[in-house]
């Protein structure tokens, strides 16, 4: 996953930061941090171009990656909340993988306080 050809953090910061920004510009810089494996930097500039389509796809890669808290901050650029059985079901592909933090962070998320009480584990 190769870095190169990527904004330095003050360039991405003054980038994201204007008023007026291409849309196509954003997908661009969107899509290059994702290929880059940067998910959270691909989400910056996908929130910023308001391009639901593509943080829709990360949504689904972060949910199999069992990754709670990139879970959280792409349902909050695509404006949406996810119900108790979705963080249920991220907690448990978290616990799966051996993701402690992001596992309990989703089963509190989905309303079970101890893995085990509100899914099938």
């Amino acid at each position: 996953m190769a870095r190169n050809n990527l904004l330095g953090c003050l360039e991405k910061r003054d980038l994201l930061n204007r008023s007026a920004v291409s849309v196509d510009k954003m997908l661009e810089w969107g899509m290059r941090y994702e290929e880059a494996g940067l998910i959270n930097d691909a989400v910056d500039f996908y929130e910023k171009a308001k391009a639901a389509e593509p943080l829709g796809k990360l949504l689904e890669k972060v949910r199999e990656e069992g990754d709670a808290f990139l879970y959280g901050r792409v349902l909050k650029a695509l404006g949406r909340e996810a119900s108790p059985k979705e963080w249920i079901a991220v907690g448990e592909k978290a616990a799966s993988l051996g993701k402690t933090l992001p596992a309990r962070e989703a089963f509190r998320r989905g309303g079970v306080e101890e893995p085990g009480q509100g899914g099938e584990r």
